[in-house]
């Protein structure tokens, strides 16, 4: 895999230990930013370790992916971490914002943003907002995320989709949720009025071909919007599976079943983000690992559906 790097002073190492100084944004197929902020959690903290934990063991990433897409030639540019202050959310939302809406107009390749807590998918899908005449959101979590206010702020993770919805261009149909399984009455509330999609964790149990029905719902979506975001939180895998997260609930998906989720869409997606990963919690390691390994199957699903040779 060709890595081309911008490479920022602050950032702990480099995607697969190579750096390029100058800015090559133009020649990307792919472009990875990361955004070590953790102040919008509620759980136990070590989100904002993820980027530098990720870049530690990046050299060993498959190069091919479980459905034999080889990834090897693509030329991804590493853009290092968006500059965050960690008593500040306002001028961190601000950073994030900037930093995505620039990368939006200078390229038309994908993005992946790895974070951090789930706060930072807000000012993400903002930029992108402001970028698309329509975007639609697919949320990939445990939890819905919907609540108005959390932790005394409408801006931390357990609000962070609510003011997505909120934004211009962004209809709640045009929303999917997968996944969930941790509820109040409030977001279930909220979901119901305003029709937001939901395939709750028990529902895609009881359906005999999830992925058929996750994958056209996807596509419904992906076909009423210019631009399509899919954030991945990793608590939306059952525990076993991910126990580096500070907001665990029993009961998910496993790491194969979202790979396979991932592997069967066949649509343009314009950005993805990668979050609530943290290595503190991680004892065993095999979080981090995980986080390498389905950002193998997410570039693979993007040299697919973008047919990049």
């Amino acid at each position: 895999m060709i890595i081309m790097v911008r490479y920022k002073e602050d950032d702990y190492g480099s995607f697969g230990g190579i750096t390029i100084s100058s800015d090559m944004i133009h020649q990307a197929d792919l472009i990875l930013q990361s955004i070590p902020y953790e102040s919008g959690t509620s759980g136990k903290k070590g989100t904002s370790f993820a980027p530098s934990a990720l870049r530690m063991i990046s050299k060993d990433m498959q190069l091919i992916s479980r459905t034999g897409i080889n990834i090897s030639k693509l030329k991804i540019i590493d853009v290092g971490n968006v500059k965050i202050n960690p008593v500040n959310g306002e001028i961190t939302r601000k950073n994030i914002f900037h930093s995505m809406k620039y990368l939006l107009e200078k390229s038309n390749a994908p993005i992946i943003s790895i974070g951090g807590d789930h706060s930072i998918t807000f000012p993400l899908i903002h930029a992108l907002a402001e970028t698309a005449n329509s975007v639609g959101i697919v949320w990939f979590d445990a939890h819905c995320d919907l609540l108005d206010e959390f932790l005394n702020s409408k801006y931390s993770h357990g609000s962070s989709l609510r003011r997505c919805i909120e934004l211009k261009n962004i209809e709640p149909k045009n929303v999917l949720l997968i996944g969930t399984r941790y509820f109040t009455k409030e977001e279930e509330d909220f979901i119901q009025h305003y029709g937001i999609q939901e395939l709750k964790q028990a529902d895609l149990e009881k359906n005999t071909n999830p992925f058929t029905l996750i994958s056209e719902k996807i596509q419904e979506i992906a076909s009423q919007v210019e631009s399509l975001y899919f954030s991945i939180d990793i608590d939306g895998l059952d525990p076993s599976h991910a126990p580096g997260t500070g907001t665990p609930v029993a009961g998910g998906m496993t790491s194969s079943k979202l790979m396979q989720l991932i592997n069967n869409l066949d649509i343009k997606i314009r950005a993805f983000d990668l979050v609530e990963v943290s290595p503190p919690l991680d004892h065993s390691g095999i979080t981090v690992k995980l986080m390498l390994a389905l950002l193998t199957e997410i570039i693979a699903q993007i040299k697919k559906s973008y047919s990049i040779q």
